[in-house]
């Protein structure tokens, strides 16, 4: 992989453009030329005498409008550069080119180059490309089989195939996707291979409640004919995840999919829309760490139902916890190849070998998972740190930021378990009261603890239940005893000190059964934990045998 990964570094720095020179001062073509990281000739959509191109111009945004001008050169020649007619476009701030050229002529192939013209001096060209003129229309299929993650797209052309072949020009059908219908025919493309006027394709790795735009296409050189723009939306679904004994909890399927075995989508860095195919890296913003942002694709898609913690793209940090705290095994299932984690308590996960995408080209599959972390790479931004995976074993890697990579998300805990056998329980502090000590920096369990306090973090509530036995009330004694918390965070906030007064947060334990306590933050995040005790007020002062006093902590929710 790492070769690849370089490969791709040295195929941008080599440039993806041709160069003119509109003037023969060299030394002021360098100097402007250097403002420019890529000029890219895009796709267009034509009818018989119209076209719309397409086009990418990076990075003009440290210049004034007035220094530039872009657009598309033309003619009928195989070489427009040298002596086409230029018709100017306009730009948007991601440095997308769209050109309107009209009073063409039916039938006829028009070769094309996105341009753009500095302080008046100095012309860029992007590669030339062609289309070809058609009256040929298409119609657009309603969407069918609409999963949560998939969808079954087509249309048929209406006009008779050798029709659209005149000329010898190459067909391609498919469709093209987009989150916007102002993007469909910058869209994620899909083809199909067909002989026949008519086709369908299911096209994989959708978001869940999510609306997609379409429209099929059919295509002759560089030019497109599209159908009508519909849409579609897929369903809703909640992720399942897993407890590796982590500090976070695993997903069980990737993201873009419905089974641990299903590749589910290979995604750009920070790419909302799930679609994106460019191969440049500075449209893939921010150029910094992403996890649990609104940049994270993971965490804004919504796969949590009711759920109060977000799903988000791991971090290096927890893909590094993943290897070192989890057995790997490569194997198989259901035919799939990839690779199984397996915690210390016994619970698993199986990530495929879903391969990595560069452009619309997928490599590797079955024989490698490459996996998105959201923590780009501190010294080379250009790259985000990457779970990878293969028959050799598993570790922490880095890829371009405009590859399009698996996610597998994680999120936090909604439950941690407790080992009963190493809870301090009785009148620790010699004040009368009943301790349940879970952990205490400062007390026995700090040093053999029942509970990883890292394990903690919730964002508005903690239920804490725990089961007595034992109690024995002296004669004459309360039956009564208000029961609540005593907790801080890492950094002694927020921290919760119960008044034991029997409120709403309190239990009041009456012998021997099950009983709950709960704290809140107020909205602050709870991170960890210095002391988490239960205190009982009075209890031991009122028992006939505190020794015989018995607690099992049942269950720790977060919310």
């Amino acid at each position: 992989m790492k070769i690849k990964y370089i490969a791709g570094v040295m195929l941008l720095a080599a440039g993806i453009f041709s160069l003119s020179s509109c003037n023969s001062d060299d030394d002021y073509a360098s100097a402007t030329g250097n403002i420019l990281s890529s000029v890219v000739t895009g796709d267009a959509t034509v009818t018989a005498t119209t076209a719309t191109t397409a086009g990418t111009v990076l990075d003009l945004s440290s210049q004034e409008s007035s220094a530039y001008s872009v657009g598309v050169i033309y003619s009928t020649s195989a070489d427009p550069t040298t002596s086409g007619t230029k018709k100017a476009g306009t730009i948007d701030e991601s440095g997308n080119v769209s050109t309107s050229l009209t009073g063409l002529t039916k039938g006829v192939t028009y070769y094309y180059a996105t341009y753009v013209t500095l302080q008046g001096y100095v012309t860029k060209f992007g590669d030339v490309k062609s289309f070809v003129t058609t009256d040929a229309k298409m119609t657009t299929a309603d969407a069918t089989n609409v999963t949560a993650v998939s969808a079954t797209l087509g249309g048929s052309a209406n006009t008779d195939v050798a029709t659209i072949y005149a000329g010898q020009t190459t067909l391609t059908y498919g469709v093209k996707l987009a989150a916007s219908k102002d993007d469909v025919t910058s869209g994620r493309e899909y083809t199909v291979s067909s002989d026949a006027s008519k086709f369908t394709t299911t096209v994989k790795g959708l978001l869940p409640n999510t609306t997609y735009y379409y429209a099929p296409f059919f295509e002759m050189a560089d030019g497109y004919v599209y159908g009508d723009i519909k849409s579609f939306k897929t369903s809703s679904m909640e992720m399942e995840y897993v407890d590796l004994g982590l500090s976070v909890a695993w997903a069980k399927c990737n993201l873009g999919a419905t089974s641990e075995t299903e590749a589910g989508g290979l995604y750009g860095w920070a790419d909302l829309t799930g679609l994106a195919t460019s191969q440049l890296v500075g449209q893939y913003k921010p150029a910094s760490d992403i996890s649990n942002t609104e940049n994270d694709l993971a965490a804004v898609v919504g796969i949590d139902g009711s759920c109060a913690f977000n799903s988000m793209t791991p971090t290096k940090a927890q893909v590094d916890e993943l290897i070192s705290g989890t057995t790997q095994k490569w194997t198989t299932v259901d035919g799939v190849y990839g690779c199984k984690f397996t915690g210390t308590n016994g619970n698993s996960i199986f990530m495929p070998a879903a391969g990595y995408r560069n452009g619309t080209v997928t490599s590797d599959e079955n024989t490698l998972g490459d996996y998105w972390t959201g923590s780009v790479n501190p010294s080379v931004t250009d790259y985000g740190s990457t779970l990878t995976f293969s028959e050799s074993g598993s570790k922490s890697g880095y890829a371009y930021r405009s590859y399009g990579l698996s996610i597998r998300p994680v999120r936090h805990l909604t439950s941690v378990k407790v080992d009963n056998t190493k809870l301090n329980v009785g009148d620790i502090e010699n004040n009368g009261n009943i301790r349940i000590e879970i952990y205490n920096e400062y007390g026995s369990t700090k040093a053999n603890p029942g509970i990883n306090p890292n394990l903690i973090y919730f964002l508005n509530k903690m239920s804490v239940t725990f089961k007595l036995s034992g109690i024995t009330f002296k004669s004459g004694a309360s039956t009564k005893y208000p029961a609540g918390l005593e907790y801080a965070a890492n950094g002694w906030s927020p921290s919760y000190w119960s008044s034991l007064s029997g409120d709403s947060h309190d239990a009041v334990v009456t012998g021997n059964g099950t009983y709950t306590v709960t704290m809140e933050t107020g909205g602050a995040a709870a991170n960890g934990a210095i002391v988490f005790c239960i205190d009982i007020k009075n209890l031991a002062a009122n028992v006939t045998d505190i020794s015989s006093v018995k607690a099992e902590i049942t269950s720790i929710n977060f919310e």
